[in-house]
């Protein structure tokens, strides 16, 4: 029997939740993906200020929010009751209450807190590399909602679905400007002659959990890095490239179209990153 916690409540996953569910009826919330581990959620304090800056920008009260030491401890004891003993997969569904038509009765949220268990208890380089490319069934607009992690997502389910089609491992999506933005499932860097590039935010981008901790860990190590609009053209003259999630971490791309890759920057990183796993 698989648990999950609705709004403090612990409750069977076959139990269903309203049809008048905001998150159902408008895509009326946000969620946040996270990596527990060392009975810990991974970099905490990033997802929850994402988070709350998403639910002021969607105008959702925070009163019946759990704390970040009460999120701690619901995820701790959800882990337990679904019998997962190492590290999971943590997504927290924030949404407003019940209630109204666009117009909502409530700015009240109510959420979900679900855990699914992993394998890796740190994060592990992928051995076999990704194999990628950019859609051209869709197009990323610019828009104050681009940089929090709004549970509207279509523009992601169409690139996923184009890579499936294409045998791709994941799809990079562009803005209007014909500018690299992210993939399907992740934020984008690339290393050219050496320096390390990633999307800038102004072109649409989520900002990523793990895109923060990259940025953080290559300034902390003396890695230069760049934050520009990058160009088809850009990711084809690179060395190497790779994709960061918050619950995977980094993931290396071994081919974007003809062009092969190599992983030198994607091993030193994510080796930088498991030390914090242990701080």
């Amino acid at each position: 029997m698989q648990y999950y916690i609705f709004s403090g409540e612990m409750r069977n996953i076959d139990d269903g939740i309203s049809i008048k569910n905001r998150a159902f009826r408008y895509a009326d919330g946000l969620f946040e993906s996270m990596f527990f581990t060392n009975n810990k959620i991974m970099f905490l304090d990033l997802h929850y200020n994402r988070l709350l800056e998403g639910m002021k920008l969607l105008q959702i009260e925070t009163s019946n929010l759990p704390d970040k030491q009460q999120l701690i401890d619901k995820t701790r004891e959800l882990i337990k009751a679904n019998g997962i003993e190492s590290a999971a997969r943590v997504r927290l569904q924030v949404f407003r209450k019940d209630g109204g038509l666009y117009l909502p009765d409530t700015n009240d949220c109510d959420y979900i807190l679900e855990v699914t268990p992993l394998e890796n208890n740190e994060y592990t380089l992928n051995t076999k590399g990704l194999h990628i490319g950019i859609t051209t069934k869709i197009k990323q607009h610019k828009s104050i909602f681009s940089k929090v992690k709004t549970i509207a997502k279509q523009e992601m389910v169409i690139a996923a679905l184009d890579a499936r089609e294409n045998k791709w491992d994941d799809a990079i999506l562009i803005n209007t400007s014909n500018n690299i933005t992210e993939t399907s499932s992740s934020n984008i860097f690339a290393v050219i002659n050496g320096n390390l590039y990633t999307p800038q935010i102004g072109d649409g981008i989520l900002d990523g959990i793990m895109r923060q901790m990259v940025l953080k860990i290559v300034a902390e190590n003396n890695i230069p890095i760049i934050e520009t609009s990058l160009t088809e053209a850009n990711l084809e003259a690179a060395e190497e490239i790779f994709i960061t999630n918050a619950v995977k971490g980094v993931q290396w791309v071994v081919a974007f179209g003809n062009k092969r890759f190599f992983n030198n920057m994607s091993k030193r990183i994510i080796s930088l990153l498991n030390k914090k796993i242990y701080e």
